[in-house]
Formats: structure tokens, sequence, C-alpha cells
């Protein structure tokens, strides 16, 4: 008689597959903090006993009511400014309105999504309706509003590319 299946597989060892042992002294900070914002937290706001609750927690930067994110009040402000301290990259990637009042820049599209945006670009200019269809020059099936912005980059960074130039 043959031995059964169950004991075959308890009686085998199991492969473990170990990660990389992390040095416990060694700590890490997982973000930077941009040495205006900490200059400016040596300065701590006092509690104001005559103030409202409301301003005592604005002057902290904290919301009094949680649920105004998600249903802003019509006296509120549609976009936060932020602080002045903030830079300007900080504040685009918090989504906050910069102090020159635009935007951050489109980055420029890596090497191989120059390579697929050029071919289309040669082949079609600016028919995204044709761009979509072809599915052999297209092969992330990209929208046409995926596409419109791939080619908006492409023309922006066409001569000026930093990772063309690098090399």
């Amino acid at each position: 008689m043959g031995r059964s299946r169950r004991k075959y597989k308890q009686s085998r060892t199991k492969v473990r597959v170990g990660l990389p042992k992390k040095n416990p002294r060694l700590f890490k900070p997982s973000f930077s903090v941009p040495p205006k914002l900490l200059q400016s937290l040596a300065d701590e706001p006092q509690w104001d006993d005559k103030g409202t609750v409301n301003h005592n927690y604005h002057s902290f930067g904290v919301l009094s009511d949680p649920n105004s994110i998600s249903h802003p009040s019509p006296a509120s402000e549609s976009i936060d400014s932020g602080s002045d301290l903030e830079e300007d990259d900080l504040k685009s990637a918090l989504g906050k309105k910069r102090r020159d009042g635009k935007s951050a820049l489109p980055q420029p599209l890596t090497a191989m999504q120059r390579i697929h945006i050029g071919r289309l670009v040669d082949k079609y200019g600016d028919d995204y309706q044709r761009m979509l269809m072809d599915i052999k020059l297209n092969p992330m099936q990209h929208s046409i509003g995926t596409l419109q912005k791939l080619c908006i980059r492409y023309h922006m960074y066409q001569n000026k590319n930093p990772l063309l130039l690098a090399k």
C-alpha cells in the first residue's frame, strides 16, 4: 500500500521566503518637511481664551468641522490658497492655488512614451479618433482624452526634453 498524500505533504519542509532584515536602530523619515515650514512650526500659536473655538482651530490649522470637506459651505473659499510659507511645488502637489495663479506644468514623457506617441503623431497628426482605432501603434489602448494629454506633453517637450538632453 502506498503512503497517504496528507502524511507525505506534512513531512515535507516548506520553503520560507524571508524579507531582508531591517536595522531597528536606523530611522528613515518617510518624508522631508520644507525648511520654511519647519521655521514656522517654531512659532506655535497660542490658544486665545477670548476667541471663538473656530478661530482658535483655524489658527492651529485644524478644521473645526470635518464634514465641511465633503460638503463645502457657500461661505468658505472653494480653493484653499494655503500659507505663504509653502513652496509652489508643494502647493501644486496638494492641489492648492500657487502664488503665480498657475497650475504645475505637465511632466515630460518617458522615453518609451515618446517612442509610442511619436509614432502616432507622425502617422496621424492631430486625428485622435484614428489614433484610438490603431491597435498596433496604440498598444495601451489609450482613450481620446488620454491621447490628447499625451500629445500635448509630447509637443510641449519635443525639442527640450530633459531626458534626451542629458544623454
